[in-house]
């Protein structure tokens, strides 16, 4: 069965299949077509399930949302077919945006690869990591700065009561303190040393963090947390946990192999320039706990740069970020600086671009390797192109509309009927052919005033007693012409027009403006009528054309295969946490189109 109309009632017609250019992949199903693109239920599950939706666990309600979700679907993948005969695209700005989350979804492909599917954790790994998780450790610590202070000092302890008397100098930068060890929580260099040690023994230098460690087991107990768990839980925490810890181990390895002959650094000069003016922004700002930039920072730090906002400031590879770019970047990061951490804002700049470096180099590296072209990679990558075409089919429409002053004051009419309206006065000479105006206007070149072709051609009585002259109208009145003399100079001339009776030339004698000035509350009303008209404009064009489009490139519902789709009912919002640092939507969003389904396709051309 195929689903054509939507309505509140579901009206159900049986149609004939027919044969599209697009191939289907054998195997694959399918719940719908937009034109030449058939729709499998693969994606639809996948984009359905990971976004929000209302009252999905009532069954009717869930049906109707899988059928206006379906529509939704078809809308984008017509608005698709159409920006690519547009041949948007080629256009820069749209291979600019997706080509951001090739990237992502480039390097996230080089983590699953390199990282996930390159760590095993083993049956031993799991036992021993459960034993030790359900005790938790008591120790006491010596830190070190420097290493050969450490070794020093382990090499005086020859006894473990040597610990306790142990005499630091004062001119080692050491420190004593006692600390509680919970399996999966401390570092995993100091965490695998404590676990070996029996009460009362003392580990050998073990470096961690920023310094090396001395540790002498003071008492094991009985963990609360992990020895609370049920076995399948508690294996699953170990297991996952190890997991991670081997996942990051093989990740920095295989960064630090993969960046070893890459090009990316920041220029100096251009870095420094950055840095100060975004310290300066910053000190400029209210005292808070977090700052984040703003737009207006962002105009400032720019102003600062405005002379080298094209110098090269960061090189990656072939490919350079201009400080303008740089800016950006930090525009749409959303660049965050703490109270404390001002005076440091070249630090955190400097390590803000080095993940930035290092994300771009795993993501061109991902792109050498061809990992594109894997299918898992390349249906998300279908996903998110048809999402970013239809974005951009979209703002080509809305570029194409424009608002006239009689749009905006007829629309602050509905609002309020005693508003004053802008008027016009013009003498006009209407013919009731073609042949009469051309002979006229010929009269008029060689020298014959407006008021007498008026006396001879006016095919309009009234305005012939009047010699063509009219009263003050509205500009939202007698369209277009009301829109068209608002536009003009008076003493301008405008025609041959053609209106209702014949044809129309006419001049603009005199104008009388609304009393803007006088009213200061009315000019913002203004300014909201015209954005509310361009978005009523904008919506209305959307759907005239999606329902032409629809009529001329054809849809399809399978309402069988739709039906027994079996989704989730629990709506959700899911972010995709990214390889190598980042995160994402887990599918692109879909955007309510249902309004073109109930509107007749118009005959003339909505968009050439």
């Amino acid at each position: 069965m195929v689903l054509r109309i939507f309505s509140r009632v579901f009206i159900f017609l049986l149609c004939a299949t027919i044969v599209h250019s697009q191939t289907v992949e054998p195997g694959k199903s399918y719940v719908g077509r937009a034109g030449d693109t058939f729709i499998s239920e693969d994606e639809f599950l996948q984009r359905f399930e990971l976004l929000p939706g209302l009252y999905r666990h009532r069954k009717p309600q869930l049906e109707q949302a899988k059928l206006e979700f379906l529509y939704s679907l078809i809308a984008e993948k017509l608005l698709v077919q159409e920006a690519i005969a547009r041949g948007l695209d080629a256009d820069s700005l749209f291979q600019a945006s997706f080509n951001e989350v090739r990237k992502l979804i480039l390097r996230d492909q080089l983590y699953r690869e390199e990282v996930i599917q390159k760590v095993v954790v083993t049956e031993e790994e799991i036992t021993r990591g459960t034993w030790e998780a359900q005790r938790q450790l008591l120790a006491s610590f010596v830190f070190f700065d420097k290493k050969e202070d450490a070794e020093f000092v382990r090499g005086q302890l020859k006894r473990p009561k040597d610990f306790e008397t142990l005499q630091l100098d004062s001119t080692m930068k050491a420190l004593r303190d006692t600390a509680t060890v919970i399996w999966g929580e401390a570092e995993p260099s100091i965490e695998e040393a404590a676990f070996k040690l029996k009460p009362g023994e003392i580990s050998s230098v073990v470096q961690a963090g920023d310094g090396y460690y001395i540790l002498k087991l003071s008492k094991v107990q009985k963990s609360g947390y992990y020895a609370s768990m049920q076995p399948t839980g508690l294996r699953e925490r170990v297991a996952s946990k190890i997991r991670l810890r081997k996942e990051e181990a093989r990740m920095d390895e295989f960064v630090r192999e993969i960046l070893k002959d890459k090009i990316g650094y920041a220029i100096p000069e251009p870095f420094k320039l950055v840095s100060k003016s975004l310290t300066e922004v910053y000190e400029r700002q209210p005292s808070q706990p977090l700052t984040w930039l703003t737009e207006e920072m962002v105009k400032e730090v720019k102003a600062k740069c405005s002379s080298r906002l094209k110098d090269t400031l960061v090189v990656v590879g072939e490919k350079y970020w201009t400080v303008g770019e740089v800016i950006e970047r930090l525009n749409s990061a959303r660049f965050v600086i703490g109270m404390n951490e001002i005076k440091r804002i070249s630090h955190r700049l400097n390590t803000q671009i080095k993940v930035w470096v290092h994300q771009e180099l795993l993501a061109l590296e991902g792109a050498r390797r061809g990992l594109d072209q894997r299918p898992g990679v390349r249906q998300q990558l279908d996903m998110w192109s048809s999402h970013y075409l239809a974005e951009f089919m979209k703002e080509y429409l809305k570029k194409r509309v424009t608002v006239s002053e009689s749009e905006i004051w007829s629309h602050l009419q509905t609002q309020d009927k005693d508003l004053v309206v802008p008027q016009v006065r013009i003498r006009g000479l209407r013919t009731g052919s073609i042949q009469e105006m051309r002979e006229a206007m010929f009269e008029h070149q060689s020298g014959a005033t407006l008021e007498a072709l008026v006396d001879k051609w006016s095919n309009d009585p009234e305005a012939k007693g009047r010699r063509g002259l009219s009263d003050f109208f509205s500009i939202t009145d007698r369209q277009p012409v009301g829109e068209i003399a608002w536009q003009m100079q008076v003493g301008e001339r405008y025609g041959p027009l053609q209106v209702p009776k014949g044809f129309l030339l006419f001049e603009l004698v005199g104008k009388k403006s609304a009393p803007l000035q006088k009213d200061t509350s009315l000019i913002a009303r203004k300014e909201k009528a015209a954005q509310e008209v361009l978005r009523m404009k904008q919506r209305k064009l959307l759907t005239l054309f999606l329902a032409q489009v629809g009529e001329q490139r054809g849809f399809d519902i399978y309402q069988e295969r739709l039906s027994q789709i079996r989704a989730t009912p629990t709506p959700m919002m899911t972010f995709r946490v990214l390889g190598f640092g980042g995160r994402m939507f887990a599918v692109p969003f879909v955007e309510k189109q249902l309004e073109w389904l109930n509107v007749e396709p118009p005959q003339g051309i909505v968009l050439p």
